[in-house]
Parts: C-alpha cells; structure tokens; sequence
C-alpha cells in the first residue's frame, strides 16, 4: 500500500491491532481502495512531488485518504456484489463526495 497502513485500516473497521490473523486480507483491500480511488479520480496520486510529465498527478490528501478508508469498509462489510432474499439498494456513501472535486474528466 502507497497511502494507507494497516492500522490505520484496523482503526477504521475496529479491528484490535494485535489480531493479526487477517492482516494479509486487510492489506489486500487497502491496496484495491487506493487504485479504486485512483481510477475514480482518473489521476495519478502521489505522497510527496509529482513527477513533470503528469499533468494531471495529485498529491494524496486527507479527503482521499478518507475515501479510501470508506472503500475499505464497504469492501470488508460486503464480500459479495448481492445479498441474496434482500432488497438490494446501493448504500450512499460519502466516498463521492469526497472525490468528486478532484476527477478529471478526458474529452
């Protein structure tokens, strides 16, 4: 993982950090959120310089950091796309919101 660590992944979903037994799961989803986050944002996310060539590089910030966490949670809470003999409704989150201001959108 470039922007997480795994307690701060712990701390979001209260997990105690010394149950270690998950840990390479844990890491696993931290690592899917913050490409989710990227592809989302359609952006380059960097933590200290941004490299000349990227015009449209970012430095991670606290918003994405968050969005990130919420992913992780929405990942660890519903290991399935569907949960069968429900209703399904797609929960909101505010993972939108705290992306949306950053997204580039290509023409």
């Amino acid at each position: 993982m470039r922007f997480l660590s795994l307690d701060q992944i712990k701390q979001q979903l209260r997990i105690e950090p010394d149950f270690i037994e998950d840990d390479v799961y844990l890491e696993h989803l931290g690592e899917v959120a913050e490409l989710a986050v990227e592809n989302d944002l359609n952006r380059t996310l960097y933590v200290t310089d941004i490299p000349e060539e990227d015009r449209f590089g970012l430095l991670v910030n606290a918003r994405h950091k968050q969005a990130m966490l919420l992913m992780v949670g929405n990942l660890h809470e519903n290991r399935e796309s569907t949960i069968p003999g429900t209703i399904i409704t797609e929960v909101p989150l505010a993972y939108q919101h705290l992306i949306e201001r950053d997204r580039v959108i290509t023409v």
